[in-house]
C-alpha cells in the first residue's frame, strides 16, 4: 500500500472526532505546504508527512498538541518504515508546528509549517474554524455581536514573524478580508445597510 494512503487512513482515523482541525485541516495544510515547500526547495516527504501528522496531539491534549502527539507520531512513522533521521526531521516539524507553544522551528520545513499553520488561523476559513475554536473553547458564547472580538483575536495570533514571504502575503490577504468582514458587520449591528 502507498504511504500516503497509509499516513491519510492514519490521520482519518485519529481525527475522526475532531471539530476544528481534522483531516480537511490536514489537506489544505498539505497543499499550502506542497507550493511553498516547492517553492523553497524543502524536503517533500519530510515536509508533507509532517503537515499530516502535525495535529494528531489533539485529541490527547489540545493545549499542549504539539507535543502530546509525538509518541504516537514515532510509532507510526516506524511502523511504514521512516528511518530514525526522518523521524527526528518529521517530530521536529510537528512539535515547532504551534506558535503557541513547542520549540522554535529549526528546520526550512518547520518554518514553512508553522507558517502554514498561521494560513489557516485566518480568513474565511481561519473564520470559520475560530468560531468553532471559540464555542468549543467556551471564550465565544454564539452572540453575533460577539464575533468582531473573535476576529480580533484571529488577527492577534497571527500578525507579527513569518519565515516564508509566501505565507506573510497570504496571511495580510486573509487578515484584510476579516478586518472588512468585521468592519461590514459592525455596520449592520449598528443598523446601517
Amino acid at each position: 500500500m502507498d504511504r500516503w494512503v497509509k499516513i491519510r487512513e492514519f490521520t482519518k482515523k485519529e481525527m475522526a472526532q475532531e471539530q476544528f482541525a481534522g483531516t480537511d485541516h490536514l489537506e489544505r495544510a498539505f497543499e499550502w505546504c506542497q507550493k511553498i515547500g516547492r517553492e523553497r526547495n524543502a524536503e517533500m516527504e519530510i515536509l508533507l508527512t509532517a503537515a499530516l501528522l502535525h495535529d494528531i496531539g489533539l485529541t490527547i491534549d489540545r493545549k499542549r498538541h504539539y507535543e502530546a502527539g509525538l509518541p504516537k507520531a514515532r510509532a507510526f512513522l516506524e511502523e511504514i518504515g521512516f528511518r530514525e533521521n526522518e523521524i527526528q526531521k518529521i517530530l521536529h516539524i510537528i512539535e515547532a508546528h504551534s506558535r503557541y507553544g513547542g520549540p522554535d522551528p529549526q528546520s526550512l520545513e518547520a518554518k514553512i509549517l508553522q507558517d502554514v499553520d498561521a494560513i489557516e488561523y485566518v480568513g474565511a476559513v481561519g473564520l470559520v474554524r475560530g468560531i468553532v475554536r471559540a464555542l468549543h473553547s467556551g471564550s465565544f458564547s454564539g452572540k453575533v455581536e460577539e464575533v468582531p472580538g473573535v476576529i480580533d483575536d484571529l488577527i492577534k495570533k497571527v500578525e507579527g514573524n513569518f519565515y516564508t514571504e509566501e505565507a506573510k502575503r497570504i496571511v495580510q490577504k486573509r487578515i484584510a478580508f476579516l478586518r472588512t468582514f468585521s468592519d461590514r458587520l459592525k455596520k449592520e449591528l449598528a443598523g446601517e445597510e
